[in-house]
């Protein structure tokens, strides 16, 4: 629960924080559109460079256990369709 707590009170302080650097930008510009892209691209620049360093890696490793896990169902459904086929032509000539 605290951890909970501790990522909603983190997301709440980065909005007011954005928000707070998008007025101040758009009081130096004199403009919300440029502050508004300004504060995009460095949430953009930012997510690109966490995804990058840590992100891709981690879901590159989950791929490669979901493509085993895949493999292995695939073998278990090849012998099941085997299995059944047999026993189909066994119990088929009684």
């Amino acid at each position: 629960m605290s951890m909970l707590m501790f990522v909603v009170v983190l997301v709440l302080g980065l909005m007011f924080l954005s928000g707070a650097f998008v007025v101040v930008l758009a009081a130096l510009t004199g403009s919300l559109a440029f502050a508004l892209f300004v504060v995009g691209a460095i949430y953009a620049l930012i997510t690109a460079i966490l995804y990058y360093s840590s992100v891709r890696r981690t879901l590159r490793l989950w791929h490669r256990r979901l493509d085993t896990v895949y493999d292995v169902s695939a073998i278990f459904e090849d012998i099941y369709r085997k299995a059944v086929a047999y026993l189909q032509k066994i119990l088929g000539s009684i």
